[in-house]
């Protein structure tokens, strides 16, 4: 699997102060903490007639997207958590659109039935009442983790941007609602802990299909020299067809895709090193030597080192569209994506806590140094997410028990 270096936008921590601070260590989680979410499909494709009013829209089936939403938040203190999730339109709310009440929204106001209910259903906040499974491998595990949601044409409309008058403001640019997090919890905050909630927020992008193979293709011409690009035949190139250092770049056309999807990894490759600086390179395929939630007997005071292995085709090649501002034109841009690694552990610590193909060493890898006062039959985990730069996220983990 060839890779090339490209520009990863990586999430960053700014801590501002005055004396001495002490921090919690990012890569190792102890009391409440979201790792990760991930969004099962990671994009929505909607429909070009989107950008018609419904009123003008053929009568052509658009059909609803069922979506999964799986949360991974941890706390290796157990006890019993509140879990809330909720669906926000962009720029609702505050950061993490936790604030938003649809019943103070205009464009909700606005919206009229069946589509208001389907909205309001989609809007809804979900709390839930679980527990940290004390006997789970994934050590501090919150469950339960998984929520799940319809997108529906309604919400489709709903989500656009407005002008003043409420009227669909059409965008070829992707729309970006979110899900909003918290956790809490309950038991350590009963027994008089201090408790914060643990909150985040994951992006939905919902990307218009320029070249929809369901509409006739007059119709998607016509759109496409509207915008001033040209539509090509065939799928985007394989890198046996176009190596990578040429496909990346400006785009002659616009090939038509399917949603971006979440990035696949098959299990980790067990090093015979301990030693970071030799650890395998690149991106790995082939057979594992453990599997996602694998359990392996250890020693404290020991280190293992591991490197994540990817399913063929994991590592996406997609296109965006850009508006040039110079030029006052669209144009369409070839990518490759990079894969960002970012680790953690429940005690002990991974050599680095974010790997990427973007860094100079291309070691995707880690070296796990497990505490010195771990006792026989204890357990720990290493958790792993991986992003690529489109909202894809997964997440696998290696799980030890102590001699």
């Amino acid at each position: 699997m060839k890779r090339i270096r490209l520009p990863f936008a990586a999430a960053a921590v700014v801590v501002t102060g005055a004396g001495c601070v002490d921090f919690d260590i990012e890569e190792q989680f102890i009391d409440t903490r979201i790792l990760a979410s991930r969004i099962t499909p990671a994009e929505i494709l909607f429909s070009p007639l989107f950008l018609l009013p419904p009123s003008q829209r053929p009568p052509i089936p658009i059909a609803d997207v069922d979506v999964e939403v799986e949360l991974f938040a941890f706390d290796r203190r157990g006890g019993d958590v509140t879990v809330t999730t909720q669906l926000c339109p962009e720029g609702a709310g505050d950061a993490s659109c936790r604030l938003y009440d649809k019943d103070f929204d205009d464009d909700f106001a606005r919206l009229v039935e069946p589509g208001k209910s389907q909205v309001a259903a989609l809007l809804e906040p979900v709390t839930v009442e679980g527990t940290i499974d004390p006997d789970s491998r994934a050590v501090g595990r919150v469950t339960p983790s998984t929520f799940n949601y319809t997108v529906t044409p309604g919400a489709i409309d709903f989500f656009q941007p407005k002008n003043s008058a409420g009227d669909n403001v059409p965008s070829i640019f992707p729309l970006l609602p979110r899900f909003a997090f918290e956790v809490e919890n309950r038991t350590q905050k009963d027994a008089g802990e201090e408790v914060f909630q643990e909150r985040a927020f994951k992006r939905l992008p919902l990307s218009i299909d320029l070249a929809d193979p369901s509409l006739p293709l007059s119709f998607r011409n016509t759109l496409a020299n509207n915008l001033g690009i040209t539509l090509c035949d065939g799928p985007i190139p394989d890198d046996t067809e176009v190596p990578d250092d040429e496909f990346e770049g400006t785009a002659a056309c616009l090939h038509p895709r399917g949603p971006n999807v979440n990035p696949e990894l098959i299990g980790f490759r067990l090093e015979s090193t301990t030693d970071a600086s030799e650890l395998t390179q690149g991106t790995l395929e082939g057979e594992p030597d453990l599997r996602n939630g694998s359990l392996i007997r250890v020693s404290p005071d020991a280190s293992i080192a591991v490197t994540p292995m990817w399913a063929p085709g994991a590592v996406e090649r997609y296109q965006v569209i850009s508006f040039d501002v110079d030029t006052s034109a669209v144009t369409v841009l070839n990518r490759v994506e990079d894969m960002a690694c970012n680790w953690y552990a429940s005690r002990g610590l991974p050599s680095s806590a974010l790997t990427s193909l973007e860094f100079t060493d291309e070691r995707l890898g880690v070296v796990w140094n497990f505490p010195v006062d771990a006792e026989s039959g204890e357990r720990d985990s290493l958790v792993l997410v991986v992003q690529d730069q489109r909202g894809g996220t997964t997440v696998f983990t290696v799980n030890v028990e102590y001699r």
